[in-house]
């Protein structure tokens, strides 16, 4: 990368940081998209890459403002809530940021057991429904402890799925195709899910896109004239971080999948 190009990167970051800083505890969303636990992977990433372990204990005390705000009863979706908070520790502890913490988890799935397989959901995108509850219970697979709870609720929301087949709507359509792409690598799914796939793919309109590469192109025009929405990962300062760390070849794609 040319030299003043790093340098113009680099200032931005630190703007970006800046902003978080002030914001990040104070934000009031816990969530993973919008809120304090996209933040929190922000702040983990720019520690690494600023050798800076200040900006790692600011991720941890993002992180204790947001469990502060977690009770029983909090919403489990994806966007805002429990599965997507869990999938963003299951992302740091992947990316040796955290070590496993099996009480938090263990809440965690109480909670999204409760929401699979006691409270109704006819919703079936991956942000406000039942496939970003499915995208909390895959990620608990490759954990002994969970796996009774984690294929029952599974099975149950294929259930659900292949059920409600005919009301799920054209955008939840892409969502479930996403989500069953991914269940279809597990196995004992791979068959159900094969089969539904190929019925969502018959239907026009359900269709699926790269999230990499959408990210990947923005990475090629950084534009900080607009500022984000908000602080998240999402059209946000810790989403606009992020692409700046891909730049600088400083972290991988592989948060995109978190969105």
């Amino acid at each position: 990368m040319i030299q003043y190009q790093t340098e113009t990167i680099e200032k931005q970051l630190q703007q970006i940081a800046d902003m978080l800083v002030l914001n990040g505890t104070l934000t009031e969303c816990p969530g993973l998209v919008h809120g304090k636990m996209g933040i929190s992977i922000f702040f983990f990433h720019y520690a690494k890459f600023t050798a800076n372990e200040l900006f790692a204990d600011y991720a941890m005390d993002v992180i204790g403002k947001m469990l502060d705000q977690i009770h029983v009863n909090s919403s489990a979706d994806y966007e805002k809530g429990v599965a997507g908070i869990g999938m963003g520790f299951n992302y740091l502890i992947r990316n040796s940021f955290l070590l496993a913490d099996d009480d938090i988890f263990e809440d965690f799935d109480a909670r999204m057991r409760r929401a699979v397989m006691c409270e109704q959901c006819s919703d079936f995108s991956l942000y406000g429904g039942l496939t970003g509850y499915g995208r909390y219970w895959i990620s608990r697979l490759c954990y002994r402890a969970p796996e009774v709870w984690a294929r029952e609720s599974l099975s149950y929301i294929t259930d659900q799925i292949e059920n409600k087949f005919n009301t799920i709507t054209l955008e939840e359509k892409t969502d479930v195709v996403y989500f069953l792409s991914d269940l279809r690598q597990i196995s004992g799914f791979e068959k159900r899910s094969s089969e539904l796939i190929e019925q969502f793919l018959m239907i026009r309109g359900a269709q699926t896109s790269n999230k990499t590469k959408l990210y990947e192109k923005q990475i090629s025009n950084l534009d900080m004239e607009k500022a984000p929405t908000d602080m998240g990962l999402l059209n946000g300062y810790a989403g606009e971080g992020m692409l700046r760390l891909t730049a600088l070849d400083e972290t991988n794609m592989s948060w995109v999948n978190l969105l």
